[in-house]
């Protein structure tokens, strides 16, 4: 009986003693991190076959656009080489159009000229989900990263540019896209060390969305390809 109390006290201690120990770890390496990141935005078009020829002609009138995407990120790494991405971040996404005829049978002379190019902004709140695995680990690190992003639709806005004219116009709206999108990333980054304190972080991203952001016979999906650069603080050193 007594060596039976002493064994299990021994199991005990070291029980608590590890998970005491893996508590510690977990925190310190838990960082806050700031992102922007430039992004080169665009869109693919599925449909039946009675409809393609809208396809056919949306891209033969449409082309990618710049945007951004920004926020903060909570890392947490709880072993060696493998950590855990989760943020909140705010998104510009879309596309926009060539230089094109406003209305080629019936110009109207109230606007200042009869072409223009047309930029669609969609704007989201993305919370994004990854798990990074470093490749190579020093001062410098090397990782890989995939994961999921769910996107909440927030607005919309038109940007009209007349061709020989300085005049622009804007519109706002939220019509058509559906409220809600995934989306899969991924991505690979170099992690600069440096401080105790503080990590730069450089990661080449591309997101796609597996689920259409417009609910209509033409299904829209957008990527975009961007890189992250990101500052992150450690909460605990």
């Amino acid at each position: 009986m007594r060596n039976k109390i002493i064994i299990t006290i021994f199991i005990l201690n070291a029980y608590i003693s590890f998970g005491q120990t893996s508590e510690i770890v977990s925190i310190k390496k838990i960082s806050l991190g700031v992102i922007f990141s430039p992004d080169y935005c665009y869109r693919s078009l599925n449909s039946d076959t009675s409809i393609r020829w809208i396809v056919d002609y949306r891209d033969s009138i449409e082309i990618p656009k710049y945007g951004f995407t920004t926020g903060l990120s909570l890392l947490l790494e709880p072993w060696n080489r493998i950590s855990f991405e989760a943020g909140l971040h705010y998104s510009n996404k879309g596309e926009k159009t060539k230089m094109m005829e406003l209305n080629p049978l019936e110009p109207d002379p109230a606007l200042p000229t009869n072409r223009a190019r047309f930029i669609y902004h969609y704007y989201y709140l993305d919370i994004p989900v990854k798990i990074n695995y470093i490749v190579f680990k020093g001062k410098v690190k090397i990782s890989v990263s995939a994961g999921f992003s769910t996107n909440i639709y927030l607005y919309q806005r038109t940007k009209a540019i007349f061709d020989g004219s300085d005049e622009t116009g804007s519109s706002s709206g939220s019509e058509e896209l559906s409220r809600l999108n995934f989306a899969v990333l991924i991505g690979g980054g170099i992690d600069y060390i440096i401080n105790n304190r503080l990590d730069f972080k450089l990661e080449p991203i591309f997101r796609r969305s597996i689920t259409p952001i417009v609910d209509a016979p033409i299904k829209q999906y957008q990527y975009s390809i961007g890189a992250n650069f990101g500052l992150y603080y450690k909460l605990n050193k």
